[in-house]
């Protein structure tokens, strides 16, 4: 009776799954940060800002009250940097003197197709119940209190 060997098996099964793995870590290394970003969960509201509604928001315009707007989402890296930034501000006490609400960029629709947003990481100021500024990718906080500043919400 002739005996078999086993070995070529083994070493092309070790061949493939040494191939697999290449590739694998070659696919986190190119879109980890991206499956990442869709993954992780959103960061919490800050301290003194709110989640958007419909009905506040409608009586806040009413008022004719400032207020600046956050365009975020979770998947964002450029409102993960924003935000960031926010909390350090909030965190030294250089927070937005104005009321500061946060819009869920795939939630809030209503609001999202009524003003146009087509990017994340935006912010945006209402005064007088008009929008009056409007700024995309400020993800640090000199930036984000420049254009607080520029529009006469300087701390």
């Amino acid at each position: 009776m002739e005996k078999t060997s086993q070995t070529p098996n083994k070493s092309l099964f070790k061949k493939v799954w040494a191939q697999v793995g290449f590739v694998g870590l070659v696919a986190i290394l190119l879109w980890g940060n991206l499956i990442y970003m869709n993954l992780r969960p959103s960061d919490p509201v800050l301290p003194g800002w709110e989640e958007y509604s419909t009905p506040r928001f409608e009586e806040l315009m009413a008022r004719g009250e400032p207020m600046l707007f956050e365009v975020y989402a979770s998947w964002c890296p450029t409102c993960l940097l924003q935000h960031r930034a926010l909390d350090t501000l909030h965190a030294e006490g250089r927070g937005p003197n104005v009321r500061a609400i946060r819009v869920d960029f795939e939630r809030d629709l209503d609001f999202i197709q009524k003003y146009n947003f087509r990017h994340t990481g935006t912010m945006v100021l209402f005064d007088d119940g008009r929008e009056t500024a409007r700024a995309t990718g400020l993800i640090t906080g000199d930036k984000i209190e420049e254009f607080l500043a520029l529009q006469g919400f300087a701390r």
